[in-house]
C-alpha cells in the first residue's frame, strides 16, 4: 500500500483571540469505533496565523493495520489545540471520523 494525503482542516472560534506566535497541535491515533490504538504521526503543528489552519498529513495506509495484520483500524482519533508559550489556549473534545470519509473528503472540526 502507499501513502496517502489526509487533509485536516481546524477552525478557530471567531470570538477566540490568537496571539501572535500561536500554533495549532494535534496527535493523529488510528482505531476503532470507541478506541484509538495506533498513533499514526507523533506531534503536528502549524502556525495559527489564520482560520482555518489546513495540515496535510501523509498516511502510510499499511499503519492502518494491526500488529498481527488481522484488524484494520477504521477510524481516525485526535484533539487539536490552539497553544501559545507552551500553553494550552483552547483545545477541541476528542474528535473521530472513519478513515474511508475522511481520506475521500479531508476532515474538518473546530477548536471549542
Amino acid at each position: 500500500m502507499t501513502a496517502e494525503t489526509l487533509k485536516i482542516e481546524v477552525s478557530c472560534p471567531a470570538t477566540q483571540e490568537i496571539p501572535d506566535g500561536s500554533t495549532i497541535e494535534l496527535q493523529l491515533w488510528a482505531g476503532n469505533e470507541h478506541a484509538s490504538y495506533g498513533m499514526i504521526d507523533v506531534e503536528i503543528s502549524e502556525a495559527a496565523v489564520n482560520s482555518p489552519v489546513t495540515f496535510e498529513v501523509p498516511v502510510n495506509m499499511q499503519e492502518l493495520q494491526s500488529e498481527d495484520g488481522t484488524t484494520r483500524w477504521d477510524y481516525f482519533h485526535t484533539s487539536p489545540r490552539l497553544v501559545h508559550g507552551g500553553f494550552i489556549k483552547n483545545i477541541a473534545y476528542a474528535e473521530k471520523i472513519s478513515v474511508d470519509e475522511a481520506m475521500a473528503s479531508g476532515w474538518k472540526m473546530s477548536l471549542r
